[in-house]
């Protein structure tokens, strides 16, 4: 009789979750200093502003600002009331989200859009909530007030955020991706940066991140922009058929509390050589791989990263998504200052992955020691994407490893690298899977 490691049993259930507060709106505070109007353009599309002529306090970047422009609250279509359905009939679905062809230029990246979609992680990722969220904004329709303003907007932009630890004073509720820095390039053309700003945390900010983003308190502490600014620039410049480029796109967005589905995510264009379906590389592995090794700075650049992720995307474009799969070079470790280079012939070091999403380190360290009797050295922070995550688990020698690897139960078989590993039972169903580092025995 096979053995089933029942790894559920060691998860401890995930602590209740306390609602994230939501901000509360406030309107944009005008500029310090007003500057009387002297020429008074005609604006073709009264009440919407060009994303060039917003006032905004920016810090670092700051956009042109010929002219105060009066931000009106854009204008949202009535739906036509539908009769009620018979209880037989299926419920009305919601309208599929919009592709980008309104233009030839939009078009360029219809393929790219489709293909992000396709990633069995996205409909996990981009789960947004629903429109009438207080707090959340989603663009406008695209229309001929696109190309009505002083200057037109964009077909794609490329964009990266940055973001720290935040924790409200009164619930002590945490929010740990809390924009701290926005930056977006022009994907029309490149060299253009259209904003590159710190940003003002909500609430008070309880872990920088410095080490990762290389941002400091010393320089948030006068910043006056704030999430809202951000999101009124982000409504002047996309609409629902904007395509925005970039790496783990879902992250910017939420960071940026915008419902937006007109995305090309390099994370999901390229597949992860050696990894479980539905795994996504790093913009660290991608760049590497896909931009002749290219290797990225330990400390994330905004800027930069938004530039690389549109070079990936546009290989990815130029190719028509012929692409191989980018090889696993480079990995997160927990500790680190970024990431660290990962030698694959690691014989101290297991992969386990498949693991469900209330795995936690702890977890981890007490199968092996329950199921093996072998007590790991490290076990690497948890990387999740979609629905499973994965770790790497060091032990104190090869024989260490092996003799965990070679006295946990379940079904051997190899991975599509040749890599041998081990399918190990779950009491409630399914199964997670503990792989070694290299072929052969």
């Amino acid at each position: 009789t096979t053995a089933v490691a029942d790894l559920k049993s060691l998860v401890a259930p995930p602590p209740p979750k306390t609602a994230a507060k939501e901000p509360i709106a406030t309107p944009v505070p005008p500029p310090a200093k007003k500057s009387k109007t002297t020429n008074t353009k005609s604006t073709p599309t009264p009440g919407v502003p060009s994303f060039r002529d917003l006032q905004l306090p920016t810090t670092s970047f700051s956009l042109p600002t010929p002219a105060a422009v009066t931000t009106a609250t854009p204008s949202t279509a009535t739906p036509t009331p539908r009769p009620p359905s018979p209880q037989h009939e299926p419920a009305h679905l919601p309208p599929p989200p919009p592709l980008p062809t309104a233009t030839p230029q939009h078009r360029l990246w219809t393929k790219a859009v489709v293909s992000t979609r396709s990633h069995p992680n996205h409909s996990n990722s981009y789960s947004f909530p629903p429109s009438t969220t207080p707090g959340w904004i989603s663009p406008r329709p695209h229309g001929p007030w696109c190309a009505s303003t002083s200057t037109s907007i964009p077909a794609a932009i490329a964009i990266d955020c940055e973001m720290c630890e935040t924790r409200d004073p009164l619930t002590q509720t945490l929010n740990p991706k809390a924009l701290c820095r926005l930056s977006i390039v022009n994907a029309d053309r490149p060299s253009e940066i259209l904003i590159d700003t710190l940003v003002k945390p909500e609430w008070p900010v309880s872990n920088h991140r410095t080490w990762v983003n290389g941002i400091g308190s010393q320089d948030l502490e006068h910043v006056q922009f704030t999430l809202q600014h951000a999101q009124q620039f982000m409504m002047a410049l996309c609409s629902d058929q904007t395509v925005i480029v970039g790496h783990a796109v879902h992250n910017d967005l939420k960071a940026l509390r915008m419902i937006h589905h007109c995305v090309v995510d390099t994370a999901m264009l390229f597949a992860h050589a050696g990894e479980e379906e539905g795994s996504t590389p790093s913009l660290k592995n991608v760049a590497y791989g896909v931009l002749k090794g290219r290797e990225m700075p330990e400390v994330h650049d905004s800027v930069n990263d938004a530039r690389v992720s549109l070079e990936c995307a546009l290989f990815w474009r130029e190719r028509d998504g012929v692409v191989e799969p980018v090889e696993k070079v480079f990995s997160r470790n927990a500790g680190s200052r970024g990431y660290k280079s990962v030698d694959p012939n690691e014989t101290a070091t297991l992969l386990v992955h498949r693991l469900p999403r209330t795995t936690e380190v702890a977890h981890i360290e007490e199968m092996f020691l329950a199921f093996t009797f072998v007590k790991p050295k490290l076990v690497k922070e948890i990387a999740f994407s979609g629905t499973h995550g994965k770790c790497y688990v060091e032990f104190a020698s090869a024989d260490h490893a092996n003799l965990a690897y070679d006295t946990l139960l379940g079904e051997e078989r190899e991975d599509k690298t040749g890599k041998k590993q081990k399918r190990v039972g779950l009491k409630g169903g399914g199964y997670v899977c503990v792989r070694k580092m290299r072929k052969g025995k």
